[in-house]
């Protein structure tokens, strides 16, 4: 388990896991909306900024920041996960573990990191050729951002960053190689003597 200093008000955390030896966590649409459902539950419940995340047929991504001090993500993390993977064994009269193992947590220091850290997961499904581009994925954060979804989990802060909506889109539809472990580095002007990969939550 982190150490509670790791769930500090204003943070942000990438969040990740996958099916168990690999395996599928998400089996029919339903499946992949009941998990969107969860998602708005327990971000309202622990005040979670939901910045973007992507659910893949095996794994998911969550981009979050901790907006609370007595509401940390791991709580919300595990409320979400748990309530997930009971209703999934109780749907498909199956037992055990879904996940592969607890949640992997980064944490993410520099905010020049999170429009690139978006950009990656929400290019996850183009990467796994599930879809030509972001926007026409169905289970991300792609269509709320743009404004193209009745069904709003996201928070739309990461437009911040940009002059406006389609700037945004043509920022994620641009191609660079992105180097996944710089985005956890920590700047010097952080707060020294903090990992920038904590282990699982």
């Amino acid at each position: 388990m982190n150490k509670p200093r790791y769930f500090q008000e204003d943070t942000y955390h990438h969040l990740y896991n996958r099916g168990a030896n690999k395996a599928k966590i998400f089996f029919d649409l339903n499946d992949y909306r009941f998990f969107q459902r969860r998602l708005l539950k327990y971000k309202t419940k622990y005040s979670i900024e939901i910045i973007c995340y992507c659910l893949m047929p095996n794994h998911f991504h969550i981009f979050v920041r901790q907006t609370l001090k007595d509401k940390p993500i791991n709580k919300f993390i595990s409320d979400l996960i748990n309530s997930y993977t009971k209703s999934i064994n109780k749907k498909y009269e199956r037992s055990g573990v879904l996940f592969e193992s607890r949640t992997k947590n980064k944490i993410v220091y520099d905010e020049r990191a999170f429009p690139v850290l978006t950009k990656y997961i929400l290019k996850n499904p183009v990467q796994a050729k599930l879809c030509k581009s972001f926007d026409e994925y169905e289970f991300s954060s792609a269509k709320e951002l743009l404004n193209l979804s009745e069904f709003c989990v996201t928070d739309k802060t990461i437009l911040n960053y940009f002059e406006n909506v389609e700037k945004f889109r043509e920022y994620i539809l641009t191609d660079e190689e992105i180097e996944f472990d710089k985005l956890f580095v920590v700047p010097q002007r952080n707060l020294r003597g903090l990992k920038s990969n904590p282990e699982g939550l």
